[in-house]
This record gives C-alpha cells, sequence and structure tokens, in this order.
C-alpha cells in the first residue's frame, strides 16, 4: 500500500468506505474439510487393503506352483537318498563277499585243511541220506578222506577230484540230489542272508 504526505491546508483525510462482504462460518468449513480428509484417509486405507489384497494373490499365484515344484523334487531327492543307501548297502555286502572270497581261496592254495569245518558241516547234515559220490578239486581229497574215516562214511562212497573245479569245490551227489557245500556257494548264501536282512 502506498502513502503520500499532504500539504498543511489538505490534512484532513476522507473517510475510506470499505464494501462488505458475507461472513463465512469457520466451523461450517471445517466439517466439511474433516470429513474430505477422513473420506480421503478411507478411500487410501481401502486402496491399500485391496493393492495388498491383489498383491498375495498374484504372490500366491505365482509361488504356489513353485512351492509345488520344490516338495516334488525334495520327495524324489529323499527317494534317491532310500535307493542310494539301499544300493550302497547291496553293494557293501557284495564287496564283502567277494573280499572274503578271495582271502578263503587263498587259504584253501595255501592250506586245504581250512576247509575242515565246512566238510564236517556237510557230513553232518547229510547223515540221514546215502551220499553216492563226492566231486571235488583235487587238493582237498584229502581233507575229505580224513572226514570221511572220522565221520564213519561209507566204504563204497567215491571221491572224484576233478581239477575242472576251482579250489573250494565240493559238491555231495546222493539219491536225492546234490548238495553243494562249496566256499563260494557258503558265500553265496551268507550274502543272499545279508542283503535279505538288509530288505527287512
Amino acid at each position: 500500500m502506498s502513502s503520500e504526505i499532504l500539504p498543511g491546508d489538505q490534512q484532513k483525510a476522507a473517510p475510506a468506505f470499505w464494501r462488505t462482504v458475507a461472513t463465512v462460518r469457520m466451523d461450517g468449513w471445517n466439517t466439511r474439510d474433516e470429513q474430505a480428509a477422513q473420506a480421503l484417509d478411507q478411500a487410501r486405507r481401502e486402496g491399500y487393503e485391496r493393492g495388498l489384497a491383489a498383491g498375495r494373490k498374484e504372490v500366491e499365484v505365482q509361488v504356489t506352483p513353485v512351492m509345488e515344484k520344490l516338495a516334488g523334487t525334495l520327495a524324489e531327492l529323499a527317494a534317491l537318498r532310500d535307493k542310494l543307501r539301499e544300493d550302497t548297502l547291496h553293494d557293501l555286502v557284495r564287496l564283502a563277499t567277494m573280499v572274503a572270497s578271495r582271502v578263503i581261496h587263498r587259504e584253501v592254495v595255501i592250506d586245504p585243511d581250512a576247509l575242515g569245518g565246512l566238510v564236517k558241516a556237510a557230513f553232518a547234515k547229510l547223515q540221514a541220506r546215502e551220499v553216492s559220490r563226492v566231486r571235488l578239486h583235487p587238493s582237498l581229497e584229502p581233507l575229505v578222506r580224513r572226514c570221511m574215516e572220522q565221520n564213519g562214511a561209507p566204504k563204497n562212497l567215491v571221491l572224484m577230484a576233478d581239477p575242472a573245479l576251482s579250489a573250494g569245490t565240493l559238491l555231495f551227489e546222493t539219491s536225492q540230489g546234490v548238495l553243494d557245500a562249496s566256499v563260494e556257494t557258503q558265500l553265496h548264501e551268507i550274502e543272499r542272508g545279508l542283503i535279505d536282512r538288509l530288505e527287512m
């Protein structure tokens, strides 16, 4: 607003008349503004809730297949672990019997009398049967003859030494069939028993 200094004779100022404007009640304006602010706040909350729900639904749609696939993969891994354990145990049993077989065959070559227990067990099993012939590796013949004498085997029992048979092979032929008391057969029985036991 600008001002002006009046000379002395004009010192009387003329009154200024202001326009009258309708009065506005502030309390009415506050109520409408407050209602608008509340409506805006409510709209924001509802929009946030709808957005959050839509986001969750979208994440569910995207994540559910991934989670199902992950669960399937974990189930496959668990099954694979069990299968690997079973296969490994079977391989371990086979390896153990192969090692035992080599050790026993070596012992048989060095000392055929090491199979005395096996021969005695075979004669004990065959007591009630009539044995007609025993096919064996030549290295076992002295041991089997001694066992026959100690166990009272029939005099007409024929020992047939066969060099084509592996060391440790011992076959008892009876009227009811053949009893294979060979080292390999005994080891296979042990292996089968161990595997059966593992599968329980």
